[in-house]
């Protein structure tokens, strides 16, 4: 009769047990919670979700160039599940007099300040770029997202506006794509993505591409000459490489830094920007991405192509 009772009682256990991770599965299968509450809608990532949020409510000039703020100038918001609760990473543009009170709110006991550095040089008006890390509820931690827009001065519910592909476009973007294959538009800008095909972890916790580890090239043409930025993310061992690949070939180099993060294997982040013929500096990435292993991607595609 023990035997029985006890049987019995493991067997309702593990019942309510796979209940509970059915029910934790079946929520992170379902985002819209996510959406209303940061205020935006974003886009499935495998398991995980990642909402953007281009500042278009600012006008900022690099060097007297306008900056597309769907390329250059994006927020994001990217969520994980893990064994407890959901991982979420971000990064938000802000304008200088914005960012003392970003900080303060990232004094939760959810989110942690991960990184703060400027992407430009010489911009108008100053922007700075402000990375966090939490873990929590979903939503919690969405909710804590939305209060970070909201101390803001962007406008509620900015419209994501969209720049349909024209001629002008094909015709700028295709030598691009030859040089440095797939890629897509963001606005008025051709955007590049590439990854590491090694994992890294935090804390045990494998973090995907999609959580800022993008190397991103940004391509904006005005007719004359292109405008070129972005940023490498890179092994520690990769990046002396192509730094020195960069300088030699008189691209400029904004900012290096590396996140606070426990970063398995260590993260070197390379801000960059450059001005003039768009091909030439195409191809001076691509001698640059040959010194790492960084591999094309899209966001979304199961599989990555070799740049």
């Amino acid at each position: 009769m023990k035997w029985f009772g006890l049987s019995l009682f493991l067997f309702l256990a593990g019942g309510v047990l796979t209940w509970a991770n059915w029910l934790d599965r079946a929520a992170n299968r379902d985002w819209k919670t996510v959406e209303k509450l940061v205020g935006y809608p974003g886009q499935a990532e495998g398991d995980g979700f990642k909402i953007k949020v281009p500042r278009l409510d600012l006008n900022v000039l690099v060097h007297g160039a306008p900056v597309d703020p769907r390329a250059g100038l994006t927020s994001w918001f990217a969520f994980k599940p893990i064994p407890h609760g959901n991982l979420m990473m971000g990064e938000m543009v802000l304008v200088d007099w914005e960012v003392p009170r970003i900080e303060a709110l990232l004094q939760s006991d959810q989110l942690t300040l991960t990184s703060v550095y400027r992407p430009f040089n010489g911009e108008t008006p100053g922007v700075v770029l402000v990375g966090f890390t939490g873990k929590g509820s979903r939503m919690l931690l969405a909710r804590e997202a939305g209060a970070l827009l909201a101390a803001t001065s962007m406008p509620v519910l900015t419209p994501l506006a969209q720049t349909p592909n024209s001629t002008a476009q094909t015709a700028f973007g295709l030598p691009l794509e030859k040089i440095l294959g797939p890629a897509q538009w963001t606005g008025e800008a051709l955007s590049f993505s590439f990854v590491s095909p090694k994992d890294v972890t935090n804390e045990g916790t494998e973090i995907p591409a999609y959580m800022g580890l993008e190397t991103d090239f940004h391509f904006q043409s005005d007719g004359k000459k292109a405008k070129v930025y972005g940023q490498w993310v890179l092994s520690q061992k990769e990046a002396p490489g192509v730094i020195e690949s960069l300088m030699k070939n008189h691209i400029g180099i904004m900012d290096t830094h590396s996140a606070l993060l426990d970063l398995s294997p260590p993260q070197v982040f390379i801000n960059f920007w450059a001005e003039g013929d768009s091909i030439k500096i195409a191809k001076v990435l691509k001698e640059a991405l040959r010194k790492t292993q960084l591999a094309g991607w899209t966001p979304n595609a199961p599989e990555a192509q070799q740049p």
